[in-house]
């Protein structure tokens, strides 16, 4: 009876000292876990608010001069100091402002703000640029016509429907490929996914069963035969890493597609389907996919939209809203991080934190066909 009782009493203690490892493992991590934090004070006759967001890994900074807010970002692991700004210089002339921040640990680009709006600090005056000139860098550039192409800048590899099939602009090299043997004008079903372009069969009518699959490197096509049909009165939901989303609006299914590995599967039933909303997995009724469209909203610390034909970023989490350009924009072609395309008349730009905004392609056919016909790897 007494073993029976030690050995009970033994494994008892047992419990307890695990328990006793965990809580002070628990408590250790604790200790020394990132964690976010908000912190207000001022320097002179600026007040900031310096703010830390341990699940996105970044410092969100607002700065208010003279009842007028700034705001930016810098993507970092958490630092142990605090108050990480020292001083802020200003600059002005007429209705135009610029703050400078100084810190020993970042260096941001200039603030600014022209009367009532904030602006990128690519749109100051001559004056105020030659203050901050220090801060301005050139993107490489070129002069270069390829067939009907005015080419400005060959960073990135473009591709352009050409009706019958895609013309891949890279460098100073364009190469076409085609797969359809008569015009096709409008390719709804078709995007660019990695290192794919994929399109549906648009000599089919009705309901498509085949994708082709265009290596942009290889410039190989392949046809790839569907497990399902797929109506013509669907729509591409968005990219989520490998996989392309299709809404089947006339049968109500939803369909992710993998190109790279060519399998198909069915993400619905009949009455809900999936988006992705800031990088994150979202139920959602089959009837609101149907009725209206909705894309996926890839995550992304910067927010981009364009408003009465005027293009403005803001943070993510933020309602403070930054005029980009002073052209009238069309519309937007791609957004990666704070890289956005974006499409002014006949010419493609490309806006960045880094250069600004940077002329990319001219091509006078996007006067009548600007539709899902651009697609930036």
């Amino acid at each position: 009876m007494k073993v029976k009782y030690r050995k009970d009493r033994i494994i008892l203690l047992g419990v307890a000292f695990l328990f006793l490892i965990i809580t002070l493992i628990v408590f250790i991590i604790n200790i020394f876990k990132t964690k976010s934090y908000s912190l207000e004070y001022k320097i002179k006759d600026t007040s900031i608010s310096e703010n830390y967001d341990n699940k996105n890994n970044y410092y969100y900074y607002k700065i208010t001069y003279n009842n007028f807010s700034y705001d930016f970002i810098y993507e970092s692991d958490y630092i142990k100091e605090r108050k990480l700004i020292t001083g802020i210089r200003k600059y002005y002339n007429d209705d135009y402002t610029c703050l400078i921040v100084d810190s020993t640990y970042f260096t941001i680009n200039p603030l600014c703000s022209y009367k009532e709006e904030l602006i990128d600090y690519h749109l100051v005056d001559e004056d105020i640029k030659e203050k901050i000139k220090k801060y301005y860098k050139t993107p490489s550039t070129t002069n270069l016509k390829l067939n009907n192409y005015e080419i400005y800048n060959t960073e990135d590899t473009k591709v352009i429907w050409n009706y019958k099939g895609i013309n891949i602009i890279e460098k100073d090299k364009i190469e076409s490929v085609n797969i359809f043997k008569k015009d096709i004008y409008e390719i709804n079903i078709a995007t660019l996914i990695n290192n794919y372009f994929i399109v549906a069969d648009y000599e089919q009518t009705y309901n498509y069963d085949t994708i082709y699959v265009i290596d942009i490197d290889t410039k190989e096509v392949t046809k790839w035969k569907l497990d399902n049909e797929i109506s013509f009165d669907s729509y591409i939901l968005g990219i989520n890493d490998k996989s392309v989303y299709i809404l089947d609006k006339k049968n109500r299914k939803e369909y992710e597609l993998v190109p790279h590995k060519q399998k198909m599967r069915t993400v619905s039933s009949s009455s809900k389907g999936i988006i992705y909303n800031n990088g994150e997995e979202e139920k959602i009724s089959m009837d609101k996919l149907v009725s209206q469209k909705y894309y996926f909203d890839n995550k992304n610390n910067y927010k981009f939209e364009i408003d009465n034909k005027t293009l403005y970023m803001s943070i993510n989490t933020s309602d403070l809203k930054t005029k980009l350009s002073n052209q009238k924009i069309d519309s937007i072609i791609k957004i990666n991080k704070d890289n956005i395309y974006y499409l002014v008349g006949t010419t493609i730009y490309r806006y960045n934190l880094e250069y600004g905004e940077t002329k990319i392609l001219q091509y006078s056919e996007l006067e009548y066909n600007n539709t899902n016909t651009i697609f930036i790897k």
